[in-house]
């Protein structure tokens, strides 16, 4: 593994929120076909450093978010 659990940071749809600052967005985000979500039960989740991967790699390039 390359990070130990213990430096893995997992940001929450409350996190992402803050970061984008659009509640509706985050979560339209989160169900986007391709975005780095992890599901647990109702909980929506994404590790930081796929997050930070995921806006490295769609830089630049106009990004379809929805329910697809």
């Amino acid at each position: 593994m390359e990070q130990s659990t213990s430096k893995m940071r997992m940001l929450s749809a409350k996190d992402l929120t803050e970061i984008i600052g659009s509640r509706a967005l985050a979560y339209r985000l989160l169900n986007t076909q391709g975005f780095p979500v992890i599901r647990l039960g109702r909980r929506l989740l994404v590790r930081e450093d796929s997050l930070n991967t995921w806006l490295k790699d769609n830089e630049g390039q106009a990004v379809l978010i929805g329910d697809s």
